[in-house]
């Protein structure tokens, strides 16, 4: 006799939080799949916002206990607290509710063979292009991941194939659910690219991180297979006790590695290399060690699932990275502009380090925004200035919102520009975007080659378009 699953029972389903992009795609996920979807969020605003209403999806402006209904099922996002109204709306009357992490599983993972990608650094270009690799293989992935990948357009697809690639985050998963993403998840293969310390505003040490990857690993089938960075030593600490085979990609002695060889204009050239003898060289048009370092990963896995290394090859080739990830939005009369997620000091260096050795002799312009909940914090004080020293300018915003960090936690913001004047850099704090845009183009020389980078987290005042329109002008 068929026992049936909560989702069997599920017809109409509302999100609270809607818009942000793991719900919103989740959203999209479950329309696809022939649910009724509806939800509210609060500024309501593009892109999130056009993408819901293509999907026929309604979206409630603002929070109310009367956009609720009586849904059989509520899916309560990470960023919604009690306190809420439609929260405890939902709490009161006693209607089913999950995380966005628990749904996920329960509509889509349960029954694949789900992939997760986890770390601190490099999660989300990885997660994208192992699912383009077993996708160049013939595979038919489904795939989940944290930012849009370039060559679908979405951050989420469902195929038809077993495989199920997802982006695993370490964040919780809801205010009832304080839990990382990544242990609902219940992945079967892992890779771990990375482990630092981050997400200050709830973890309070990276012996505590630790503790959680220690705990996924831990979940991990012994069939299945892991992944590591043999870069960073805690992980090797998280995967010490592991029932499952241990890879380890990256350095000296490691099972895979990845070098680079050269440039060739906007293709890049690395050697993919294993212990077992195999050597490929591999053209990507992604640059810098990360992402060197990803596409190892990715290959590395996809090699233990019995890919072929040519297929891997030609997949690597064809991949064209991610939005936000060092991407080129504008290239035209002396300047570049690059938009990057960069917000952990070794993510910062690791950017502007690449744009150093890409683009020798250029004028590198770091604009950078302190917007993640680490980023506010004085955890990084000491690191941060020398992030920035492969910049020639740096422009730092004032951090966003910092008055909802506790006052002894801020980051001070003023003593990290003093910092990097003291190392002999060209820096300065501004208000906002506006004045970061006045400022550079009241400065730039378009006789040379100016690249210029800008790093948040987040919207940084609508920084993007307004620097693509003061580049577009013929003169500054």
């Amino acid at each position: 006799m068929r026992v049936m699953r909560m989702r069997d029972r599920i017809r109409n389903i509302y999100m609270i939080g809607i818009c942000g992009v793991a719900m919103g795609s989740l959203a999209g996920m479950l329309k696809e799949r022939g649910y009724a979807v509806t939800g509210s969020d609060e500024h309501v605003y593009p892109p999130m916002s056009s993408m819901l209403e293509q999907w026929g999806i309604a979206v409630h402006d603002g929070f109310d206990a009367s956009n609720v209904g009586s849904p059989d099922c509520v899916i309560i996002g990470n960023a919604i607290s009690r306190g809420n109204p439609e929260a405890e709306y939902v709490l009161n009357r006693g209607i089913p509710y999950m995380s966005m992490a628990h749904a996920l599983h329960e509509f889509f993972l349960s029954g694949s063979e789900v992939i997760a990608v986890a770390g601190t650094h490099g999660k989300t270009t990885t997660t994208a292009l192992l699912a383009h690799i077993l996708e160049i293989a013939g595979l038919s992935p489904s795939f989940f991941v944290g930012g849009v990948p370039v060559d679908y357009n979405s951050n989420y697809r469902l195929g038809g194939g077993k495989y199920f690639v997802i982006e695993g985050d370490e964040y919780d998963s809801a205010f009832f659910e304080k839990l990382p993403k990544f242990i609902m998840y219940r992945p079967r293969h892992l890779i771990l690219t990375s482990l630092e310390f981050d997400h200050a505003d709830i973890y309070s040490d990276i012996d505590e991180i630790t503790l959680w990857f220690s705990r996924l690993v831990n979940i991990v089938p012994s069939e299945g297979r892991i992944v590591f960075s043999a870069e960073y030593p805690r992980l090797f600490d998280a995967v010490k006790k592991s029932h499952t085979p241990c890879y380890t990609f990256a350095g000296s002695g490691a099972e895979f590695n990845g070098a680079f060889v050269g440039y060739d204009g906007n293709v890049s050239t690395m050697l993919f290399s294993t212990v077992d003898g195999v050597g490929v060289e591999m053209e990507t048009p992604l640059f810098g060690h990360f992402n060197y370092m990803n596409i190892t990963a990715a290959a590395a896995m996809a090699m233990k699932l019995g890919v072929d290394i040519d297929v891997i090859r030609d997949a690597v080739r064809t991949f064209r990275g991610v939005r936000r990830r060092q991407e080129l939005i504008y290239s035209g009369d002396g300047i570049r502009i690059f938009e990057d997620f960069a917000h952990h000091p070794t993510a910062i260096r690791s950017v502007l380090g690449m744009m150093r050795g890409r683009f020798p002799g250029s004028r590198i312009w770091a604009v950078y925004e302190p917007r993640s909940a680490t980023s506010r914090r004085n955890v990084f004080q000491a690191e941060l200035p020398a992030a920035f020293a492969d910049a020639n300018t740096v422009m730092i915003s004032r951090p966003y919102r910092l008055e909802a960090v506790p006052e002894g936690q801020r980051i001070d913001i003023d003593a990290i520009i003093a910092d990097v004047q003291a190392r002999g850099g060209d820096a300065a704090l501004y208000e906002g975007a506006d004045e970061i845009v006045d400022a550079m183009f009241d400065r730039l020389d378009r006789s040379e080659e100016n690249i210029i980078v800008i790093m948040s987290n987040g919207g940084f005042g609508g920084i993007y378009e307004k620097m693509i329109a003061r580049a577009g002008h013929t003169s500054c």
